[in-house]
Formats: C-alpha cells, structure tokens, sequence
C-alpha cells in the first residue's frame, strides 16, 4: 500500500497594492543632501559669480544664484558677465550634477529616478522654477523639513539633492570619458585635484565678498558766474562737484559709479535787500537745464524756500540763495546751463545762461 505525502498548498499572494522593490531616490552610497550643505552651495556659486562681475566690471551685486534675488538687481555692466558665468555654472550642473560650490560642499543634483544629472534644459527649468522658491525663500525652508529635501523646484522636475562627489554620469559625459580613456588617456587626472580647484576658487571668491569695503571721492567744485537777467536785480552762479564711488574687494578696487552734480545759486544784486515790486527770493521758483552740444537735456525743478548756506557759492552771491540741482552720470563740462526764476503762476521773474565748467 502507497500512502502519499501532500506538502502544504501553496502560497497565495497577499491582496492590495504591489510593493515596489526601487531602492527611491538615495542609495548608500548617495545619501540625501543636508540642508546646510545645500546652503553653502548656493552661498559660493553666489560669490564665485559676483567675484566674476566685480572684476569684469565693477559689480558689487552679492547675491547672484537665486532668482529674484541676484541678476534683476545687477547694475547694466556686470549683468552680461553674471548671466555669463551663472550659464557657465549651469553647464556644469547640468551634465555633472556639480557647480564649484556643490563640489566644495560635497553635494549633487540629479534626476530622482535615474540618479544621473538632468541636462541643460532640465537645469534650465529647475532654475527657472526656482523663482516660486525664492518667494520669501519659503520653497528653500520647505527643503529642510521635507522627506526627500525638496524644494518647488527639485517636486516640479524631479530632481533630489545627494551627497556624492560621483553622481552617476550623465550619458553625453560617460561617452566623453569613455573616448578619452581610448584616445587621450593622458587627459585624465585625479578627482582631487578638480576639488581642490574647487576650493581654491570658492574661498577666493568667499573671501572677495567678505571683505568689500566702499569709497568715495569728490573733485571740485568748480564755481562761475551765471550772467542774469535782469542784472540790476540779481546775481546767479553754477557750481558742479564731480563724486566717483568705487568698490574694494581683497584689495582689488573697482569703479562702481560716478556723478556730476550742478548746482544754480541766485541772490540779489544789490544788498539793502529785495525790490518792493518782486516777491521775496525763498518764495521763488528755481529751475535748471543742461544741454549738451548734440542736444541731450537734464532738467531739474526747485521747490520755493529752497534755501542754501551762501558759503557753498561765491562770497559774492550774498549769504541768502534760492538753488536749484541736477545730477548726470556722465561729465557735463561744456554743456549749456539755463536756469530760470519764476513766481507761483509761472511768471518768469530773471534767466541766466552760461557754460558748464570742467571740474579740476
């Protein structure tokens, strides 16, 4: 007689959702990123960009690498060198997952599902989606308390940060490598020494924005008689300063901007006082135009009452002056004044013309 032996039945699998074997976005070996650590990046390829523009063209904008917050406040000439160099950091990120301040920090960004850099066009947008970020910075908070330490922008493209110094290579840069190591071998070098020029630039850039200081100098004035009419009734002068502030930084100074200020005194001729038939001079109006040969005018309009220490004019102006400023940015020696002295209704009460001196 046979008796046979049944095993147990066999297993049925457990009912609902399956359970996913992906390891998510960080592994062992690429951990998520510190919230510091992210910080420190931001903070260093801010001053790596702002070093570069304040050497090309005196920009002493801080803070370059978060929308809102850097370009839009970058004066016309450093712009173009902070996009530049802010392009330039984005290549970088793009198809390493690394700027010189992520590789000092020791961080990387990468796609959250391959694990390899986004490309240009993927930091392109990242960056862009970062303006929703830079809003009171909270999308920059939200990163420090969210499970995978992402931002609006690393939810809205799919990017987590890691801690890495070899993320794994995007498919462009692993076929560059592997062409080199057949053709070039030489041009290969130890990952250390693109980390320690890494350093080298961020610390000197660290080092250019902690250390600005600012200056300022003033030229002149020069002071000329601003002939009158009418001249029996009263005197007027112009009076320019020129003032160049400029930017230190680690001992490397830079122009960061300069100013021509012009000045209208007037007073009255004589010195027993104002006639009895015009309105007493702070209860007049003055206004300045400069004009220069090709045509370009600066205007200026004083209010009533607007009254300056005589001792900024001539000794001859008298103690009491009604004035009147403008301010260009570009010299103005050789331009045509034209100030004017009117009452409340507009009435023009006295005029003079002359020619803007150069400042010594």
């Amino acid at each position: 007689m046979t008796t046979t032996v049944q095993g147990p039945p066999p297993a049925v699998p457990p009912s609902g959702p399956a359970v996913s074997d992906a390891p998510g976005p960080f592994t062992p070996e690429r951990p998520r990123a510190a919230w510091g650590n992210r910080a420190l990046a931001v903070l260093l390829d801010s001053a790596v960009v702002a070093s570069v523009a304040f050497l090309a063209a005196g920009d002493t904008s801080p803070f370059y690498s978060v929308p809102l917050h850097g370009v839009d406040d970058a004066t016309t000439a450093g712009s173009p060198w902070a996009v530049g160099t802010l392009l330039a950091l984005g290549v970088l990120q793009a198809y390493t997952g690394m700027t010189p301040g992520k590789r000092v920090a020791g961080i990387a960004v990468v796609d959250a599902g391959s694990g390899r850099p986004v490309g240009f066009l993927g930091t392109v947008l990242r960056w862009l989606a970062h303006v929703l970020d830079a809003v009171l910075f909270v999308g920059y908070l939200r990163a420090a308390f969210h499970r995978e330490g992402r931002t609006f922008a690393d939810s809205l493209l799919g990017t987590v940060a890691v801690r890495t110094a070899t993320p794994v290579p995007h498919p462009w840069v692993a076929r560059l490598r592997a062409y080199r190591d057949a053709r070039i071998p030489g041009l290969r070098w130890p990952r250390r020494v693109t980390g320690a020029v890494a350093l080298v630039l961020c610390s000197a850039a660290a080092a250019m924005i902690l250390t600005t200081s600012q200056g300022v100098r003033t030229d002149g004035p020069a002071t000329i008689a601003c002939p009158a009419v009418p001249s029996d009734t009263f005197r007027a002068q112009a009076r320019v300063e020129h003032t160049a502030a400029s930017a230190s930084r680690l001992w490397i100074q830079r122009p960061t901007g300069e100013t021509w200020r012009v000045v209208a005194g007037w007073s009255w001729a004589a010195s027993t006082g104002s006639p009895a038939d015009v309105a007493p001079l702070d209860e007049l109006s003055a206004s300045v135009r400069l004009r220069s040969p090709t045509g370009l005018t600066l205007d200026a309009q004083g209010g009533t009452g607007e009254l300056v220490d005589g001792d900024l004019f001539d000794a001859d102006l008298g103690d009491v002056t009604t004035s009147v400023a403008t301010e260009a940015s570009h010299d103005v020696a050789g331009w045509t004044l034209h100030s004017v002295l009117t009452t409340d209704d507009g009435a023009v009460v006295a005029e003079c013309t002359a020619t803007v001196p150069t400042v010594p």
